[in-house]
């Protein structure tokens, strides 16, 4: 795995396990990388993971930076950005690590939670912008598109799935994640879009916390031919490939040599780091094998 990922400018005292290594994150996906992060440096008491947090186009701007080292996004390079780096003599290692999705949020009071495939992109490209729209809707009124920022991964996929280049005029950002939720929460018309990752961990107090002020929305599949039911964003539609929205998630080493970065990057995508993607309710890239082992005694009732 080591070898897979090597490629960072190191210092000397930069190993697999210990020293230095700057990351920059997408920020939709900072639960993941946050969960996974504390598990290498409690495991790695000498490695010290930098991470910085940023919406999808400023993380990819950093990452061409000399002292970023490894990013961890819901995109692979484009070929400009592979040949920028090529033609400094770099040649970046990317590697899958998870499947992730991005989740629609309605009101609490809003009784439309089943969308098909076809009324989400139509909303994502400003075709339907009221709920009276649907056929049949049981909600009425201004439909308010919610991301949570204008350069976020969010976007982008909104504007590829639909087939777009801009969002419709009924759209606009916030500036987190949970600015998104708070207004969804407050606002009955709206719509939010975000990375599931926030809300798919039930043991974390702050995904818990998001999903009580909101409704996730259940989507049929893209493929018209298949029966319309509804599937939420979890990883086991995931994985069956039910739920449309779905996104794969990268790491991208930029190294030149066997260092912190290196050992970041293969616990992420050793057994461990993908553990830890499937305790916070993500499909991890590979597939987890969980033995138990089972004894056989004689039962026995005491007087």
């Amino acid at each position: 795995m080591l070898v897979v990922f090597s490629g960072c400018e190191t210092t000397p005292e930069s190993t697999p396990t210990s020293g230095v290594c700057k990351v920059v994150v997408d920020e939709t996906l900072y639960p993941i990388a946050d969960a996974l992060v504390r598990a290498f440096e409690h495991t790695y008491p000498n490695a010290k993971v930098e991470m910085t947090y940023l919406p999808e186009l400023r993380a990819f701007q950093a990452f061409e930076k000399d002292s970023i080292q490894v990013i961890l996004a819901a995109r692979e390079l484009g070929d400009s950005e592979t040949a920028f780096f090529n033609n400094k003599n770099l040649y970046p290692r990317t590697a899958l690590f998870a499947n992730d999705a991005i989740a629609l949020l309605v009101n609490p009071s809003n009784p439309d939670t089943n969308l098909t495939c076809e009324q989400a992109l139509e909303i994502f490209s400003g075709k339907i912008t009221d709920w009276s729209g649907f056929k049949p809707s049981n909600s009425s009124g201004a439909i308010n598109l919610v991301f949570d920022h204008q350069a976020s991964s969010t976007v982008r996929f909104a504007l590829e799935k639909s087939g777009v280049k801009d969002l419709p005029t009924n759209s606009f950002a916030q500036k987190t994640t949970e600015s998104v939720v708070d207004y969804v929460q407050t606002h009955q018309g709206a719509i939010g879009i975000v990375g599931y990752s926030w809300l798919s961990d039930y043991d974390d107090p702050l995904c818990r916390k998001l999903r009580s002020q909101v409704k996730v929305v259940a989507i049929s599949p893209c493929d018209t031919r298949k029966p319309q039911e509804f599937y939420k964003p979890y990883a086991d539609n995931v994985g069956a490939e039910t739920y449309p929205f779905s996104r794969q998630l990268f790491i991208i080493n930029r190294e030149t040599s066997t260092g912190l970065g290196t050992g970041f990057s293969a616990f992420i995508a050793g057994e461990l780091g993908q553990r830890i993607i499937s305790k916070t309710g993500i499909l991890p890239a590979y597939r987890v094998e969980h033995n138990i082992e089972l004894k056989s005694e004689k039962f026995r009732i005491q007087k």
